[in-house]
């Protein structure tokens, strides 16, 4: 596995990862708030955030997006979670930024228990406006 720089020709597969994992693991909001915000995030959040893509034998299997030190997006396609591919994400991240932070809704439990086990610590949580959810913003200084 690699860890490279995002390259606009990767700009589809990320945003089919984001779908369709968001759709799993944010089941519970619904799949109309996703479909709306493809856009979003090919022509305003890609943009301008810093973006890493992981890729295993020419595919690409995850990504992560920074905002500054703030973790936007990290997604590993539905077939390549729980192999390490968003520890090296975080990782590359860190190299990057030093300390990273990070919003998690509450009911995202693996999610959660992800963050944590790459040492993430609670700082606060908030009620996300777009959603109505709990979100859960973490730090690993």
């Amino acid at each position: 596995m690699i860890i490279r720089k995002f390259e606009h020709s990767d700009t589809e597969k990320i945003i089919e990862i984001w779908y369709n994992v968001s759709l799993v693991a944010h089941s519970f909001i619904p799949k109309e708030i996703w479909e709306s915000q493809k856009e979003e995030l090919r022509n305003k959040y890609l943009p301008i955030a810093e973006t890493w893509v992981a890729e295993e034998n020419g595919n690409l299997i995850g990504f992560i997006s920074l905002l500054g030190n703030y973790i936007g997006a990290l997604f590993v396609a539905l077939g390549e979670q729980g192999k390490g591919v968003g520890t090296k994400l975080i990782e590359r991240a860190r190299q990057e930024k030093g300390h990273l932070n990070v919003g998690v809704y509450s009911k995202n439990v693996d999610a959660r228990r992800f963050y944590e086990k790459n040492g993430f610590k609670y700082i606060s949580e908030e009620i996300q406006p777009e959603t109505g959810e709990l979100v859960i913003n973490m730090t690993l200084e």
